[in-house]
């Protein structure tokens, strides 16, 4: 009985974290399109709109369809082409996942950098979106040169593992919470440091 508990407890944890895939069989929806833009790999800024209703959240992360300020129809953008891409609050950066390059959500950005990334996976046997979280110290010296790639963040051991980048400001990171996994608190947290980063950069 208490394996039992213990897998239904594990079990509902995860979906906490992953969102079953809606599939209509009705007709495809016409594209709905915000203003936003992509940076293509020579750094040039294209400005138009971003297809936003797609299949599901996942889709944002794997690729984009935008349609350029200058006409024309809706195309797909590979991640190839765009380094950068955003519409709105949403900005994300392509970086290397396995075998091929996929794009990450910036939930916060500056001296740290606060990432998401989500993808399909199966829930008891049903299609759904989970999601994983990367933190980067974007000007950590060189003797901890490890900060400034990506580091993937175990959701259990989240606070322990984000010591390291929140050393100098240890009120911020105590604030933390130890046992529950807050996407939004977290990325709170991160702002707030680097606000405290940036004024003091330009107080130099």
């Amino acid at each position: 009985m208490k394996t039992y508990f213990t897998f239904i407890f594990s079990a509902i944890a995860f979906l906490g974290f992953a969102q079953p895939i809606k599939k209509g069989k009705g007709p495809a929806m016409a594209p709905e399109l915000t203003p936003g833009y992509y940076v293509t790999q020579k750094g040039d800024t294209v400005k138009g709109e971003v297809q936003t209703n797609r299949d599901n959240p996942g889709d944002l992360y794997n690729s984009i369809y935008f349609k350029d300020a200058k006409g024309g129809k809706v195309v797909a953008i590979s991640s190839k082409k765009a380094k950068y891409y955003g519409y709105g609050d949403n900005h994300y950066v392509v970086m290397p996942m396995g075998q091929t390059d996929v794009y990450l959500k910036y939930l916060a950005k500056g001296r740290l950098n606060f990432l998401e990334y989500k993808y399909e996976t199966t829930v008891a046997g049903q299609p759904a979106v989970a999601a994983e979280y990367y933190v980067q110290d974007t000007k950590a010296d060189d003797a901890n040169a490890d900060l400034r790639e990506l580091k993937k963040l175990n959701e259990k051991f989240y606070k322990k593992e984000m010591k390291p980048y929140m050393k100098d400001q240890p009120m911020i990171w105590n604030d933390l919470d130890k046992f529950v996994f807050k996407p939004e608190a977290i990325a709170n947290s991160v702002r707030e440091y680097n606000r405290f980063y940036a004024s003091s950069d330009s107080a130099e």
